[in-house]
Parts: structure tokens; sequence; C-alpha cells
């Protein structure tokens, strides 16, 4: 996969946010900037930074679980430095799993685990934390039951071998995601072991404050443009384009975050400039902030850990999961 075709993704994103800006009208949304905190963004851009370092600590967490020694500087670094890809090129959580193996020498299997876990962890606990919200909107009953249910069917997956067996066999048919069957079985594997280690789902308690965080940065940016709100619409705002985001299959979410933040805050009475002008801000601190400080994280620690290149570490991730090589050539 060659750097223009991984820019496809990002270059719809930016497409699709362009396209809002250009319905809602710029002029909407210059207004509405006009009158924004600067101070408050940037508080904003802080506690986003320590979304991202609780993160790194929550998957310390489960790296050790899965046997994968690094200190937790070294587990927040590495994190970070994944950010960079996550924010810009799909593939970025496979890119910190990657990492932390070629730091330790440990299974990559064992690493993207942590991942896994970790992101269950958090889909479920955003959403069930905005459910209350969700039940004042029209169709949130379904968003919840949809999101809540995948998360449930991924664990009846991984954790029931009467369900997974035919799921592999049917990988296993696949020309595609053949080479990959070995590297799937290493992550079921893996996940399970965390997925049944009390001390690594205890530590689950962390995503809440991850949830927090998320709510509380874009709450920020909601007072920023003197928009009064109740923190219960910040979770609901960050839980559809979480949600959003992560179906759109898109780096970071990049355009359906944007719209979802859009439409929800439409919903519940924002003027449409104002509204644009958060999902505007909020994707400056979702693609910039990352960026930067993954940036910065990754020249800290690349040469020590033997880290491998930021530009080619998503072929090497498709390399490691066992993705066929014409795909990873390609």
């Amino acid at each position: 996969m060659n750097l223009r075709r991984r820019l496809v993704p990002l270059v719809v994103g930016l497409a699709t946010v362009l396209g809002l800006l250009m319905v809602v009208q710029p002029s909407r949304v210059l207004v509405a900037l006009r009158g924004t905190d600067l101070r408050l963004v940037g508080a904003a851009a802080l506690v986003t930074v320590a979304f991202y370092t609780v993160q790194g600590v929550r998957w310390h967490l489960l790296l050790r679980a899965a046997g994968v020694r690094l200190r937790l500087h070294e587990s927040v670094l590495i994190n970070l430095a994944g950010q960079t890809v996550t924010a810009v090129l799909p593939l970025g959580d496979l890119t910190r799993a990657l990492f932390a193996s070629e730091a330790t020498g440990a299974p990559f299997g064992a690493a993207a685990a942590a991942v896994t876990v970790q992101e269950l962890t958090f889909t479920s606990l955003l959403v069930l934390s905005a459910t209350p919200a969700l039940m004042g909107i029209p169709g949130g009953w379904l968003i919840t039951t949809v999101v809540l249910g995948g998360v449930a069917g991924t664990l009846l997956i991984l954790l029931v071998p009467a369900i997974y067996r035919p799921i592999r066999a049917l990988l296993g048919v696949i020309p595609v995601v053949r080479q990959a069957a070995v590297q799937v079985d290493t992550l079921r594997r893996e996940s399970v072991v965390l997925l049944t280690r009390p001390v690594a789902m205890a530590s689950g308690v962390i995503d809440l404050a991850r949830v927090a965080l998320a709510a509380g940065a874009l709450q920020l940016l909601l007072h920023a443009m003197n928009i009064q709100r109740g923190w219960w619409l910040a979770v609901l705002v960050v839980a559809v384009a979480y949600v959003g985001g992560a179906l759109s299959f898109l780096p970071g979410g990049i355009g359906a975050n944007e719209a979802s933040v859009i439409g929800v805050l439409i919903g519940f009475g924002v003027p449409v400039g104002q509204a644009a002008a958060v999902a505007l801000l909020e994707r400056l601190l979702l693609t910039g902030v990352p960026s930067v400080v993954g940036l910065l994280a990754y020249a800290a620690i690349h040469r020590r850990l033997h880290l491998g290149s930021l530009v080619a570490s998503p072929r090497a991730a498709l390399s490691a999961a066992g993705a066929p090589a014409c795909e990873v050539a390609a």
C-alpha cells in the first residue's frame, strides 16, 4: 500500500469537511469564530493531551497483563507516537501495537490484543455514559443497541469457541485475509487472556476517566463559543461523533465526526454557524494535538527503542498482521 493510496481516505475526509462548511456557509462559521475565547480552546487542547496520556496509562496496564514489558513512560510515549499516524492515516492503532512489539520483541498479536480490549472497554463505557442523553433523541436507542450489540457480538466471538470456529474457518478460505489468520488466532487468544484477568479489567475504570476528559474538552469548546449547555450534551456529542467516526473507517473519523457533531448540536438548538465552528475546532484538536505531541514523542524514543519509521509503519503493521505480500507492496 503506497503513500498515495493511504492518503485517499484522508482526502475523502477533508473533502467531506469542506463540503459541510460550504453547505453551512463559511461566513457563518467565521462570524461564530470571532467571539471565541482562545483561553478555553487552549485549555481544551491541554485536556486532549491528558486524554491521550491517560489512554497510554491504561494501555500500559493491558500490555503488562499481556506480557509486553515496557516502562510506563515508554508505553505512554509509544501510544502518543501512534496517534500521529491515527490522526491522518488508517492503521494508527496497529502502528502503536507494532511499535510496542518492535521495542520489546513481544508478539505483535499480544500488543494488538491490548489495543483491542482497550477500545472495546472505552467504546462500551462511552456509549453507556451517554445512554441517558441518547434515550432523549430520535434514534438514540438504535445507536445504543447497535454499538453495544456490536461490542457484545465481538466479545462472544472472542470468548466462545463454538462461535469463533466457523468464523476462523471462513477466514481460512478468503484469499485476502487467509495469511492473516494465524495473527487473528494470536489476537483472539491474547484478548481472551486479558478479558479473563480481573486485574486487567479492573483497570478499565481508567477508561471512565478518558470519557470524562473527552467530554470535558468538548464542553470547554462549547463554553469558548459561548454555548451554555449541560455536561450530558457534551457526553452525547462525543459518543455520537466517536461512533460515527469509527463506522466511517476514515482516519481519525474525519468528515463523519464533524457531521455528527454538527447534527447533534443543531438538534439541541445550537445555531448552524456555531455548531460548525465547534466541529471545526474539535477537528483541530483531534488532528492537530495528537499529530504535534505524537511527533515529539516519536522523536524522543524512536532511536532508543529502535522503532521503525512513522511513514512506513502502516505498511509494516499490515505485514506484521499477515497481510498478503501483494497487498502490502501495492
